[in-house]
């Protein structure tokens, strides 16, 4: 197996309470793990010579982030929503109708490029064509938790072909390196009773997690409690849809007690602030945390925000919550920064997120020289309230470097923005011969 060595680094944040900061000090990756942590003489001295060098001077050297719900491929819809309402049902849902797999594959690559520039190494994308952003983050070397999603009404895509086209992708994708199948069933406004408890059901035969939207929109909540007389998050519970191998997306539209069932589910709930933000949707992040529930970080989609910052997602769930609830002590930095590495590792079943012996080699050096990163004094309040994607140097995913310098090491940015560019351009001027009402609602000075 080939070896690397982060020779120097000004700082490693191990996440290991044990040793949480170290000094110049140098790690030393075999293959696809961390094997070592010290001095690189005592490491050159104890393992040889290493077969390639990254001068880690000037840097600091941190897990990568996992970004727990996201599209990506939605990143060809970028610009589109922003000053846009009820965007899911009047702009993406005519968008994505017509979509391609070759569209979603190009769309995917350079949402998996900025996701990669933020500091992302796991992405959780919930998505159609899923085959076809599987085929993207492999050819960046971006890690998947992927689950190709399912609607049998009201949907873009819904019906028997969906579903077999999810129930396909599990079984073509289990056991890969980098990508992990999931079952994505959209919502419960979206997928039937009887298809939810299928998933259900799945779920627990097959050890699969289920990756969906709960308690998303109003209305999602005003269908589910019309139809079935429960609020989304009951319906789910009741449904036996939460739980440890659960992923839940937003959550927004419940009520105290809800928050609670969601919490001591075990489920995963998945939090996306600056898509709350845009739309002025409150948000619960720090009740469920106070509550003992799994919080981890999402991007949603980049056409919501329009953008993938990993780092500004994480400080707009701090200002977030100290604004919903009005008090300054509401987390640390090195909380966030934890629940974006090592715990949201963990609740995925992935032995990563940290620095140390035997840990995944998916690692992040964030450049020091920005003068927005200086003086550097407390490294987890400077990662996670100054600093940006623009101050990602490096990407290590697998053992493997994808980003140097900030650019990826193997592909042609430039191609993948021109051709993203170009799918995008025709993508909407289709939609808009087909609903001429999209014009109406996304404005009229759109380039296409």
């Amino acid at each position: 197996m080939a070896t690397l060595v982060i020779r120097d680094a000004d700082t490693i944040l191990t996440m290991n309470s044990a040793r949480p900061v170290l000094r110049h000090q140098s790690i030393l990756v075999d293959g696809n793990v961390v094997a070592a942590v010290g001095d690189y003489s005592s490491l050159v001295a104890s393992y040889g010579a290493p077969d390639e060098v990254i001068d880690g001077r000037g840097k600091v050297v941190l897990p990568g982030f996992y970004d727990l719900h996201t599209h990506i491929a939605m990143a060809g819809f970028r610009g589109l929503a922003a000053d846009a309402g009820d965007v899911i049902y009047r702009v993406f849902w005519p968008l994505e109708r017509l979509l391609s797999g070759e569209s979603v594959y190009r769309f995917a690559l350079l949402g998996g490029l900025e996701a990669l520039k933020s500091g992302v190494v796991l992405v959780a994308d919930h998505y159609f064509f899923m085959r076809d952003v599987a085929r993207a983050l492999v050819e960046l070397g971006l890690r998947g938790l992927l689950g190709h999603t399912y609607m049998d009404r009201d949907g873009p895509f819904t019906g028997e072909r969906e579903l077999r086209e999810a129930l396909d992708f599990v079984e073509r994708w289990r056991g890969h390196e980098l990508i992990t199948p999931v079952l994505a069933p959209h919502a419960p406004d979206t997928v039937s009773r009887d298809n939810l408890l299928y998933f259900a059901e799945l779920s627990r035969e097959k050890n699969l997690f289920v990756h969906m939207h709960l308690a998303q929109t109003l209305r999602e909540f005003k269908t589910v409690k019309e139809e079935t007389g429960y609020t989304p998050v009951r319906y789910a519970l009741r449904l036996g849809l939460l739980g440890g191998r659960s992923i839940v997306a937003h959550a927004n539209y419940v009520d105290e007690n809800e928050k609670a069932l969601l919490a001591h589910s075990g489920s995963v709930i998945v939090q996306c602030p600056s898509t709350y933000f845009m739309s002025g949707t409150p948000f619960h992040a720090y009740d469920y945390w106070q509550l003992g529930g799994n919080v981890a970080i999402g991007t949603d989609a980049p056409c919501y925000n329009d953008n993938v910052d990993f780092f500004e997602e994480m400080r707009l769930l701090v200002y977030g919550q100290r604004m919903k609830l009005e008090k300054s002590g509401v987390w640390r930095a090195y909380d966030v920064l934890e629940m974006a590495t090592r715990l949201s590792a963990r609740l995925v079943g992935v032995r990563g997120g940290f620095v140390g012996k035997g840990a995944l080699a998916d690692l992040v050096l964030v450049n020091l020289s920005s003068v927005r990163l200086r003086p550097f004094l407390d490294p987890f309040s400077n990662i996670v309230y100054a600093a940006s994607s623009g101050d990602v140097d490096t990407v290590i995913v697998n053992g493997r470097v994808v980003l140097k310098g900030g650019r990826h090491v193997s592909l042609d940015e430039e191609r993948i923005v021109s051709q993203a560019e170009a799918e995008a351009r025709m993508l909407l001027r289709r939609a808009l011969d087909e609903s001429p009402e999209l014009e109406s609602i996304i404005g009229r000075d759109k380039e296409i």
